[in-house]
């Protein structure tokens, strides 16, 4: 269901899973589920237009090939598709969404969550890209739907356990 925005029925709806990214200069509606993954929602308030992607871990440390699976590339790879739509870095806005510790396990270092907002904030700040809004951490996910028309992100918490469907 595509409710919450004036004229969302009209829209594609697109849905990313992890280490996906979606950035298009016509109007949509993406969406995605996340845990302790991240997604950065970047909007062209000079162009109107926007972008979002889903990343499962933090850094690519050379292990496999290159992903957007982890934040470092997922960051740079949709400012880089959104620059190839015509964006100018000054132009970008930034909001950030997940990093939950969805899994209760003890860790003597920072949750992967909070890795990834980490790893989100730290590539938006080397690009000079102001973050806006952000609604991250905690221990339950979120299902989040951005209109890349306005930049606008909606957001519903989705507690351990509970289906949710679309």
């Amino acid at each position: 269901m595509n409710e919450g925005f004036p004229h969302s029925h009209q829209l594609p709806l697109i849905h990313l899973f992890p280490g996906e990214i979606a950035c298009r200069p016509e109007p949509q509606l993406i969406s995605t589920i996340l845990g302790s993954c991240v997604a950065v929602c970047l909007w062209d308030r000079n162009l109107r237009f926007g972008g979002m992607n889903h990343f499962l871990l933090p850094r690519w440390e050379h292990q496999d090939e290159p992903s957007p699976r982890y934040g470092n590339i997922a960051v740079e790879t949709l400012i880089m598709e959104m620059r190839r739509f015509g964006s100018r870095l000054v132009d970008l806005r930034a909001k950030i969404f997940g990093g939950a510790n969805v899994l209760s396990m003890a860790s003597d270092g920072p949750s992967i969550g909070t890795r990834n907002i980490e790893m989100a904030l730290h590539e938006l700040h080397r690009f000079d890209i102001p973050v806006v809004n952000r609604r991250v951490s905690g221990t339950n996910g979120v299902l989040i739907k951005q209109f890349t028309e306005t930049g606008e992100v909606w957001v519903r918490p989705v507690r351990n356990g509970s289906r949710v469907s679309d």
